[in-house]
């Protein structure tokens, strides 16, 4: 299985007669050689017959990542190629998120590759719905290089139950950068899949051609995915690990708990100076019924108390009594479940001390960030009242539902789906 910039080399004729193309990308989009996609493409088309890179576009990090989340936005600037052409390097997280018209007077086809970490708040899905509405509002092709889902791809299992898709679905009311659609936390897609989507909500008139991943399929043990060779998308996912733990905890942006930004495994390492570690670790290990797909498959996910010092962001400079996640067996864990049962304890155990982040995310400076990033004000109605009301009842009958909304979106999007069993 590789990705689909690694069929350019054998396959010339993808970028055959594309005209002038501009390249959405960042600095580790790369082939399984780590040969920088953007050189790959360039040097293709210049030997291809009509096809040639004008422009550069980068998502949020900037395509050189080298900022951090949340309104850090990036300056337009130039790339120099290996062999000295120099071509614009445009931000699509500055004053615009979507291409200009002026932007793309040089281009006639878009060529999108990022990688996606199969979750909702993570915005390069949001770039490509961008370059797909700016496509179709002036006549431009668009062509995703396609990659993996890191989390694996949803499966339906024999009772018609899809895997791996897990949340409520947003609301159009949280509309923000981390939410245009009415997706799950926990998508199951890769970005090709997704673009049909974004169409499809649209109502877009636009060409789109998808250049699939070679031998994937939605039965894939998701920990082979763990083998892919990795660089990271963006600068706090170092590895699969953080990847793979991102929809349980990226909520924790909404909090003022940390989610290990300023540790060197943001994601799989979460804590605070007042979290009673131990004591949550007993709540998640009694509770496992609530995320695990199969709660008699042991050593599913490993919980070890870990105390840390962030050397930036929540708690700078502050012990941390914290919680790594080691994960044992992927396929069973449900992530958005795990996130949530880990809120739950900490709003009913810890009232006092536990907070949410005040506006200020994505440019919203009205709504909580906590109900941007799971896209309904439901969960965060839930946990105000669960100081009160210690019932685990509650969170069992949330979960549920959002369950129902996940499994509601996947029949949607099933005719979509590329990558079969």
């Amino acid at each position: 299985m590789k990705p689909a910039i690694d069929r350019l080399k054998t396959e010339t004729n993808i970028l055959k007669n594309l005209g002038k193309i501009g390249v959405v990308c960042n600095q580790t989009s790369a082939n399984s050689s780590f040969e920088p996609s953007l050189e790959v493409i360039y040097k293709v088309a210049n030997n291809s017959f009509n096809s040639y890179v004008t422009c550069i576009f980068g998502p949020q990090h900037g395509y050189s990542q080298t900022e951090q989340d949340n309104m850090k936005e990036t300056p337009d600037d130039f790339y120099i190629f290996q062999d000295g052409q120099k071509v614009p390097l445009y931000s699509l997280y500055s004053s615009t998120r979507e291409p200009t018209e002026k932007q793309l007077e040089n281009v006639d086809t878009i060529i999108v590759d990022l990688q996606d970490i199969g979750c909702r708040v993570y915005t390069y899905m949001l770039t490509l719905a961008a370059c797909l509405k700016a496509g179709a509002k002036h006549n431009k092709k668009v062509i995703v290089l396609d990659r993996a889902n890191p989390l694996g791809l949803c499966q339906k299992n024999k009772n018609n139950f899809w895997n791996y898709v897990e949340g409520n679905r947003l609301e159009t009311k949280w509309h923000s950068f981390v939410g245009w659609y009415d997706i799950p936390m926990r998508h199951g897609l890769t970005m090709g899949e997704l673009g049909y989507y974004f169409i499809q909500c649209d109502n877009l008139d636009i060409k789109y051609e998808v250049i699939t991943v070679e031998n994937l399929t939605r039965n894939l043990d998701i920990i082979k995915l763990k083998n892919i060779k990795w660089a990271m998308p963006s600068p706090n996912i170092p590895s699969w690990e953080s990847a793979f733990m991102f929809p349980s905890f990226v909520t924790l942006e909404g909090t003022n708990i940390s989610e290990g930004r300023g540790s060197t495994i943001p994601f799989q390492l979460i804590g605070s100076p007042w979290l009673n570690a131990k004591k949550c670790i007993q709540f998640l290990n009694d509770n496992s019924n609530l995320y695990l797909y199969d709660e008699k498959i042991s050593n599913s996910i490993f919980l070890r108390n870990h105390k840390f010092r962030p050397t930036f962001n929540k708690y700078t400079n502050t012990i941390c009594d914290g919680i790594q996640f080691h994960i044992g067996k992927p396929e069973n864990l449900d992530l958005f479940a795990l996130g949530m049962s880990f809120l739950y304890y900490c709003c009913s155990e810890h009232s006092d001390e536990f907070k949410w982040a005040q506006p200020g995310y994505e440019y919203n400076y009205e709504d909580l960030p906590i109900n941007l990033i799971l896209g309904t004000d439901d969960w965060y109605n839930l946990f105000s009242k669960s100081g009160e009301n210690k019932s685990i009842d509650i969170l069992k009958s949330s979960l549920k539902k959002s369950k129902i909304d996940a499994q509601n979106f996947i029949k949607k999007m099933e005719p979509m789906l590329i990558y079969r069993e």
